[in-house]
């Protein structure tokens, strides 16, 4: 994952609290600057910051699928918000995983196309229901870096399995 080129503070969206840990995913990186667990993270890095992007919200949604299955698949929306509260604190949780959400919708939009146009409101359910944990988790990593306009390459994602 390729750092963000512009001011984290100055991101539309960014939510603010400080934490003292930050939150790796399944390659051993962490979720805010992309840096390997075994090094340390760079100075605008949002766990070094504490300014939370959206962005960041969607890659910590992806490690915490696995404990968010619905009935049937997985409940993203729950691991949106589960990230929010783990990252931002209870006040700003919603209107972060609000905002986490739209861009996740947008990219959803944008991949299949004028059909799911009608379903909007419902892409980011029927994503958790109808598909795999991998494509979901690929499919958050894709809407964070379209957001952060970073190249997303599939290839490099690194194996997400349940």
């Amino acid at each position: 994952m390729s750092e963000p080129t512009t001011d984290p503070a100055a991101t539309s969206g960014a939510s603010r609290r400080i934490i003292s840990a930050r939150e790796c995913d399944h390659n051993h990186e962490c979720v805010g600057c992309g840096v390997h667990f075994s090094e340390p993270c760079h100075p605008a890095c949002p766990f070094a910051t504490g300014v939370y992007r959206p962005a960041v919200l969607l890659r910590a949604a992806a490690r915490l699928l696995r404990e968010h299955r619905g009935g049937v698949g997985y409940d993203v929306g729950g691991a949106l918000f589960t990230a929010a509260l783990d990252l931002v604190g209870e006040a700003d949780a919603s209107g972060a995983c609000d905002e986490a959400r739209r861009i996740l919708t947008g990219y959803l939009l944008d991949r299949w196309g004028a059909k799911a146009a009608p379903i909007r409101t419902e892409l980011v359910y029927r994503l958790g229901l109808f598909s795999d944990l991998a494509e979901i988790a690929m499919s958050l990593y894709a809407a964070a870096a379209q957001h952060d306009g970073i190249d997303f390459d599939p290839d490099t994602f690194g194996d997400f399995s349940a």
